[in-house]
Parts: C-alpha cells; structure tokens; sequence
C-alpha cells in the first residue's frame, strides 16, 4: 500500500497543528498560585506519611534543610527509623497562618496524629511551622519546628 503525496501533507499538517495546539495550551494554562502550590507540596507530603513513603516524603524537603538538630541526611535517617517502628500513621493537618513574601514561605500547622491506633482520640498533637523556599520554580521544605511531645531518645535508634 502506497501512501499518496498529498495524504502524506495531510497527516504531517494535522501533526504540526496539534503540537501547536498542544504548545499553546501549554503556554497560557491557568498557573497555580505559590500558596495553592504550598497546599498540594503540604497535601502530598501528608500522604508519602501516611504510606511511610520515604520517598516521597524526601523529595519535598531541600537539600538546604536545617532545623537546628536535623541536616536532610539525618532527617532521611530519623524519618526511616520512626517508620520502621510503626505499623500504620495518620495525620490530620489544620492549615493556620501562612505567610508567602517572595521565594521564601512559613505555614503554621496544627496536626493530630495516630499511630498504631483506631481510636478516636489522637495519640499526639502538634502544634508547627514550617518554613520553605522556592528551589528551581518547586516549593521545598527548609526546615520545620514547634512543640513536641518528648518522645524518649531510644525510640529513634539511628
């Protein structure tokens, strides 16, 4: 089967077209705003938890991040030692005051947490913030601080 000449045109003219179609739709799509950015990165970051996904919990944290105890690679270390501890977590975050001036952002968070457990009332309460910086047009977590419960020093054998 021969394909004629100007079937050939055809076909590459509908191609060109639709990579055009396709490039303009890319250039004017609605954007998402730094703070809807900020609520998805906050949202994934709760489901990597709630699978124990250290993966993808990692990949919202910088390379840059600084607590005053944790560097990434020993975040990487606690976070992995804590998942192995525990069979099942779940989170629910309540989004507080947010602030976004620039390529740097603080969220304050009040989250309940239940590990291990089905029972109504949470086996812990964290009141948060954390702060993020705008990395290569991605949202990144920087560093992440508040009131913790104390947890004993050897639950995290790292």
């Amino acid at each position: 089967m021969t394909i004629s000449r100007r079937t050939l045109f055809l076909i590459a003219g509908l191609i060109g077209l639709a990579v055009v179609i396709v490039a303009v739709w890319w250039l004017v799509r609605p954007q998402k705003t730094d703070r809807q950015q900020i609520i998805d990165l906050l949202a994934r970051t709760e489901r990597a938890i709630e699978q124990r996904d250290l993966g993808g919990l990692m990949q919202a944290v910088s390379e840059d991040y600084a607590d005053g105890t944790f560097s990434k690679r020993e975040l990487r270390r606690a976070v992995l030692a804590g998942f192995r501890q525990v069979r099942t977590i779940r989170i629910t975050p309540v989004l507080g005051a947010r602030e976004v001036s620039g390529k740097d952002a603080r969220v304050e968070l009040d989250v309940d947490v239940w590990i291990d457990t089905d029972s109504p009332r949470p086996t812990m309460h964290l009141a948060m913030w954390v702060e993020l910086s705008k990395q290569s047009g991605r949202w990144l977590v920087t560093s992440v601080g508040g009131d913790w419960p104390d947890v004993p020093e050897r639950s995290f054998p790292y």
